[in-house]
């Protein structure tokens, strides 16, 4: 219980480095939380109990905190995590930030848009989003707040990159990355995606014959037929192992380096993975409730940026148990 306060301690000044606290108790609270997160492993609140200090007599009535908390419509996510994200950001210096946009979904019920850094192998949540949709797949329209919130956090001049799968090919997207943003962005695209080539008119990218383990790097082109947009760039390549193709449209000249940096990608696909079946077993969590899962998901970021900052991870069977 030792290492649990001393962790406990370390939370609140961190915390507390948010000056949004409409009731520092809420702040008390989080840092519990986040304890009993590291501590257990697993969103569970029944099972984070074991790593609280308290003067409640009873269990249940720590089960029942943590419960409101949740559920308590006066914690603004965003505004609280926000400071905190964006000190971190700024802390780190990096010329190039390189943003991890995708989805995830909770029993078919609900969506989680998330917006990560990628840093040092590591996805930091940046932002995100829980609506209730059935689909990973998801409309412009439900994340552009959510990017250009994200877009205030960003350092000065500091060069952002985004990077996205093959759901989020969008001429709404790009053009509001690059001309609202500012961003420059890797999306990845699908066999049927259309260009446009002097002589040639439009083909699409299957067409193009691609040998094992080469690449074909087209740059300053028009693409997307129903939607045309110029001076954009595409890689594409194949495997030299399994074949697979890879398609990569890019706001910027293409070179092999494109295929690394898009390959940054999949930390954001560790991350969902550390929250969901391989770490904290967020799918386990008993809440129904678009509002209070975000809220979850802040513990989950906050347990995340923590233990980045300090180089550990839960998951990890060498740091385990962590308390």
């Amino acid at each position: 219980m030792k290492k649990a306060s001393r962790l406990y301690d370390a939370l609140v000044i961190f915390l507390g480095q948010s000056q949004q606290w409409a009731d520092v108790r809420y702040l008390y609270v989080l840092a519990w939380m986040v304890v009993g997160l590291i501590g257990e492993g697993s969103v569970n609140l029944t099972r984070w109990i074991m790593s609280v200090q308290s003067r409640a007599k009873l269990a249940q009535s720590t089960q029942r905190r943590f419960q409101r908390w949740l559920y308590n419509p006066r914690i603004n996510v965003q505004r609280l995590y926000s400071p905190l994200i964006q000190g971190v950001l700024a802390q780190w210096q990096e010329e190039v930030l390189y943003l991890s946009l995708d989805t995830t979904t909770l029993w078919n019920q609900y969506c989680i848009i998330r917006v990560s850094v990628v840093h040092r192998g590591r996805a930091v949540p940046v932002g995100w989003r829980v609506i209730n949709h059935h689909s990973s797949s998801v409309a412009f329209h439900h994340y552009r707040d959510l990017l250009r919130r994200i877009s205030r956090l960003m350092p000065e001049r500091v060069k952002v990159v985004l990077l996205a799968a093959r759901g989020f090919v969008d001429t709404q997207l790009m053009n509001y990355a690059r001309q609202q943003l500012n961003w420059h962005y890797r999306i990845r695209v699908k066999s049927n995606f259309w260009l446009w080539q002097p002589g040639k008119g439009w083909t699409q990218v299957s067409h193009f014959h691609l040998g094992w383990g080469k690449a074909l790097l087209l740059q300053n082109l028009r693409v997307c037929k129903t939607d045309p947009m110029t001076g954009v760039y595409l890689a594409l390549g194949r495997e030299c192992t399994k074949g697979e193709r890879w398609y990569i449209l890019s706001s910027e000249a293409v070179t092999l380096q494109t295929f690394r940096e898009y390959g940054m990608r999949f930390d954001i696909e560790e991350n969902f993975l550390d929250d969901k079946s391989n770490g904290f077993e967020l799918e386990r969590s008993m809440i129904r409730c678009a509002p209070a899962l975000s809220r979850l998901c802040l513990v989950l970021a906050i347990a995340t940026v923590y233990l980045t900052l300090q180089r550990k991870f839960p998951f990890d069977k060498k740091l385990r148990p962590m308390l």
